[in-house]
């Protein structure tokens, strides 16, 4: 007998709802899971934010537009990713200021005489030989500074010295000198000593030295901020040029302080530390007048086996004048044959002297003091 008072649901599609269901359920996990893995690679990021970059719904135009700005994108994160530097052709700096240099002789007096008594000397011979210069090395290979230096890095590692330039400059240009000043750049011992990471290494943390010193090295960004402030300060305290002594590489293996992305040439690490210095105090050297030189090395210049880096040809295309220690006219003739004009911009520093041409006499190692 069929029973009325018990109550029966009624069944739709036969049970199949379920199944419907969990097979959708599965389509959409299935298309959350290809949308997970696939999706990340049409996410576009740009410093204006992220957005989706589906192909199907790129232009022509758009696609130009993006492809130029993720080649920028590339560019940008590779330079950050390491330090990154090439041999360029050097051939047409022309940053030399070669108008109306004039003629250049002086008296050269060496580091360890730029005291009251050497300046006096100095000064005492300067009308024998009928000249107003004077060429003076205030700082050295030891890294020690003459003068007190505002300079950051000199404040920050205590490399000021004592004797009072400021006025001795202001006294000197008073009486009519044209004055040069030499800085020793890349070999410096107290710096090395104090600061041991701005410094060339030869392997597990040992400083690269040789005979003339502990050496800085011209890849850092900080080295060379440090040059172009003591030679700015210089120009601004009233000398009339400044000579960078080592602006050079050692001849020798070294490993610098910077990752490079390539193996770099000594001659593209001197050349790119003397246009950094230019351009970091061409601002000085406009406002001032004062002009930018570099020394040489002798032992390089006549010495093929001998790379420092300093490609004779590009130093004339930086700097205005090339100085250099010479003990013989053969020595020097080596490099007036280098067709450098040596009566304004090659100076020799000599123990004697000759007419007609620049030179600085380098009268206390003469022995006639």
């Amino acid at each position: 007998m069929r029973r009325w008072d018990v109550y029966r649901g009624r069944r739709f599609g036969g049970g199949r709802l379920p199944s419907i269901l969990l097979a959708a359920a599965s389509v959409l996990f299935l298309l959350f899971l290809v949308l997970f893995f696939t999706l990340p690679g049409y996410l576009v990021y740009s410093k204006d934010g992220v957005k989706l970059d589906l192909p199907m719904l790129r232009t022509e135009e758009t696609a130009a537009a993006e492809e130029e700005t993720e080649q920028n994108a590339e560019t940008v994160v590779e330079a950050a990713a390491e330090l990154r530097y090439q041999n360029p052709d050097y051939s047409s700096l022309n940053m030399a200021a070669t108008a109306n240099l004039g003629i250049v002789q002086s008296i050269y007096v060496p580091y360890e005489y730029m005291n009251e008594s050497g300046l006096t000397k100095a000064v005492a011979r300067a009308p024998e030989l009928d000249v107003k210069g004077l060429t003076m090395e205030v700082a050295d290979e030891s890294g020690q500074l003459l003068w007190v230096s505002e300079t950051k890095t000199a404040r920050d590692y205590a490399l000021g010295g004592t004797l009072d330039l400021k006025k001795n400059v202001e006294e000197l240009k008073s009486q009519g000198y044209r004055l040069t000043a030499v800085v020793s750049c890349c070999v410096n011992n107290l710096l090395v000593s104090r600061n041991p990471t701005w410094a060339l290494q030869v392997g597990n943390g040992i400083v690269y030295s040789d005979q003339r010193g502990a050496w800085l090295d011209p890849w850092n960004s900080r080295v060379r901020q440090y040059i172009i402030d003591l030679t700015a300060e210089l120009m601004d305290m009233g000398f009339d040029e400044v000579v960078l002594n080592h602006a050079e590489h050692p001849n020798a293996q070294v490993l610098y302080t910077r990752t490079m992305s390539e193996e770099m040439s000594r001659e593209a690490c001197v050349t790119n530390f003397s246009i950094a210095v230019r351009r970091g105090v061409q601002e000085t050297i406009d406002r001032t007048g004062a002009n930018l030189s570099a020394m040489l090395d002798t032992d390089a210049l006549n010495n093929a086996a001998i790379d420092n880096g300093q490609n004779l040809s590009y130093m004339l295309q930086v700097y205005d004048r090339v100085y250099e220690y010479t003990e013989t006219y053969q020595e020097a003739n080596l490099v007036i044959a280098l067709h450098v004009d040596s009566t304004e911009r090659f100076v020799p520093v000599i123990s004697w002297t000759f007419p007609g041409g620049s030179w600085a006499e380098n009268y206390f190692e003469s022995g006639k003091r």
